[in-house]
């Protein structure tokens, strides 16, 4: 029996990054990455990367622009024009988001990573240009949306709230119970996330 995905071991369901139809993102001029940036971008199976997709639809705060406000104590939000990579940058860098802290990034069902938030800052430029997109990490504390309007939306110190917290318990020990372990199955069912 395959191990069942979980967002703490979802790092072992990894591809090359040469393998990966996304791999342009992350070169610079053509040239490969070094080992060390590489190291802090990986990769997910499309299997792995189903599981983002659609844990992130089952999570009310990470659905839409409009949950910031609802789900999150702090917001921000930063609106930019095409010249503005610098000020993109020192924007995400000011979220206070460690260097070292990976983060889960899925662009289409089929294609997710893990990044550092170190490499969200310097590949900003290609992450966030033309569609919506949702960052998050494993404390489900806070969340960065990019409308493909630029502008972002980050929510940190999300409000516990004990009934909207039992209702996505019991939907995730639902999808489990279900499919004996694979819940993306489960969740294709599921609305789309209103980001993607």
């Amino acid at each position: 029996m395959r191990n069942t995905i979980t967002l703490e071991n979802i790092h072992t369901f990894s591809i090359s990054l040469e393998e990966h139809p996304l791999k342009w993102k992350f070169e610079e001029d053509g040239k490969k990455l070094s080992a060390e940036f590489e190291d802090q971008i990986i990769p997910l199976t499309s299997e792995a990367s189903k599981f983002l997709w659609n844990f992130a639809s089952t999570q009310r705060y990470l659905n839409s622009i409009y949950a910031v406000g609802e789900y999150f104590n702090e917001q921000n939000e930063f609106s930019f024009g095409e010249s503005d990579s610098q000020k993109v940058k020192k924007w995400l860098f000011e979220r206070g988001i460690p260097f070292d802290q990976k983060v889960f990034w899925v662009t289409q069902p089929e294609w997710g990573f893990i990044l550092t938030w170190k490499m969200v800052i310097k590949f900003s430029d290609e992450l966030f240009f033309g569609t919506n997109e949702l960052i998050w990490d494993t404390t489900l504390n806070w969340a960065l949306i990019y409308d493909h309007n630029d502008v972002f939306y980050f929510g940190k110190n999300r409000n516990f709230n004990a009934e909207k917290h039992s209702q996505e318990i019991t939907e995730i020990k639902n999808m489990i119970d279900k499919n004996s372990g694979n819940p993306y199955e489960y969740l294709q069912s599921v609305s789309t996330p209103i980001h993607h």
